[in-house]
């Protein structure tokens, strides 16, 4: 009785190891299929010339990973052909189906939807997709360009500003492709441009770059409030000047001269800064000094003729330059007759290209008065231009300067001092 019942107990305990070994077999299986299957799948994406075959191979193998799917849908997309773009669709889909924050996905569907006339499902697909990743420089460009193409222009604005916000180094691109799809001047400046001041600037300097006046004003008055430094000033001065508006310049410079305290402002002039007493601003109505190899010039504190300084220029002997010493935009009236006056010192001034001084018309039919070259050792010696103003002219441009000389003997040496320059109408 005892040994049958041990016997069975025997039994007994050889069927639950049995079943044990069959579970831990069926588990065993279980976890190698699980780890083996994302191998498989990516040994046949990972062929070096990916194909369908090979895609649709991996898909099947883990079709729960949405990337297969993603890259069948790329696949699909690349000829751009009808029956590619339907089938990159149901692609797509089934990879946001399984991954429905895939930003990249988004966008490769929206295209596909784009292209095939679904534009509804297209900006859902976009808007998708700016969703899931806001922080992607690359996803705020295209969505801008999608929506702007879509002539969505306030979603396209959303995305380009976060994307000029990312990118600052960018801004240009972003201008110029609104001004390319003919968006409104002050519904960029309203909308896209965000309220600081190093966006305002940036964009106003664009908009001078491609010489836009207009445009220009309005982000002017939103840039006072920031007190733009003095070389915005200077520039925008340059600017308004080159355009011929010179009323505008006019006002301009007497809020530059008030706000930096170089001057007295509302008080009509000639010639400004003739004794060279005050800082040459180098733009505006002030001088604007000259650049060549082989000559330097600077404000002189020890040699003028009145005052405390002149303006000097030193020639190295080296050089055969071609060059205004300085040049000043004068506003004149047309028909009125003027003469230029200024005083010249010299020393061991060498080439008979020595220095003149004269008058040339600006933005107008050309005419040009100048006195006769100095050169040698001079002690103050008056220079004058006496001319009438052509009828269609209303600014000219005085100069103090030196021409490039032919001859063999060309590369000049020596100092100069210029002080004193005034201008005085006369009768005609």
């Amino acid at each position: 009785m005892i040994i049958r019942e041990r016997r069975r107990e025997g039994k007994k305990e050889i069927g639950r190891k049995a079943f044990l070994k069959c579970v831990f077999a069926v588990i065993s299986l279980s976890l190698i299929a699980l780890f083996i299957r994302p191998v498989l799948s990516e040994y046949y994406a990972s062929i070096s010339e990916i194909k369908e075959v090979s895609l649709l191979q991996a898909s099947r193998i883990t079709h729960e990973d949405a990337r297969y799917h993603y890259f069948l849908g790329y696949l699909y997309y690349s000829p751009r052909n009808k029956s590619g773009i339907e089938k990159a669709i149901d692609r797509y889909l089934l990879s946001l189906k399984r991954n429905p924050t895939d930003a990249r996905a988004w966008v490769a569907v929206a295209r596909a939807y784009r292209d095939s006339g679904m534009w509804e499902h297209a900006e859902h697909a976009m808007r998708k997709a700016v969703y899931m990743n806001k922080n992607s420089p690359s996803l705020m460009w295209e969505s801008g360009v999608f929506f702007l193409l879509e002539d969505k222009a306030a979603e396209a604005t959303k995305s380009l500003q976060r994307y000029i916000r990312m990118v600052p180094d960018d801004q240009e691109n972003v201008y110029s492709l609104f001004y390319s799809m003919k968006v409104e001047p002050l519904y960029i400046v309203e909308n896209l441009i965000p309220r600081d001041y190093a966006f305002y600037k940036r964009y106003f300097n664009f908009l001078i770059a491609h010489k836009l006046l207009d445009e220009s004003r309005e982000v002017w008055k939103r840039m006072a409030f920031f007190n733009p430094e003095r070389s915005t000033y200077l520039g925008y001065c340059n600017f308004v000047i080159e355009t011929g508006e010179m009323t505008e310049a006019r006002t301009l410079w007497d809020d530059f001269v008030g706000k930096f305290g170089i001057g007295v402002t509302g008080k009509p002039f000639v010639i400004w800064n003739g004794d060279f007493e005050m800082p040459v601003e180098d733009g505006g109505f002030d001088w604007r000094v000259g650049k060549a190899d082989g000559v330097k010039v600077f404000i002189d504190k020890d040699i003028r003729r009145t005052g405390y300084t002149s303006l000097s220029a030193n020639f190295d002997g080296k050089h055969n330059p071609g060059v205004y010493l300085a040049e000043q935009i004068v506003p004149v009236e047309s028909g009125k007759g003027y003469k230029v006056i200024g005083y010249i010192k010299t020393e061991n001034v060498t080439t008979k290209n020595g220095i003149f001084l004269d008058v040339t018309g600006y933005r107008c039919d050309p005419f040009i008065k100048r006195t006769d070259s100095v050169t040698g050792t001079n002690l103050w010696k008056d220079m004058e231009v006496e001319f009438t103003v052509p009828g269609n002219c209303k600014v000219i441009k005085i100069g103090i300067g030196r021409e490039k000389s032919e001859k063999f003997d060309s590369k000049i040496s020596g100092d100069v001092w210029i002080d004193s320059i005034s201008m005085i109408p006369t009768k005609i």
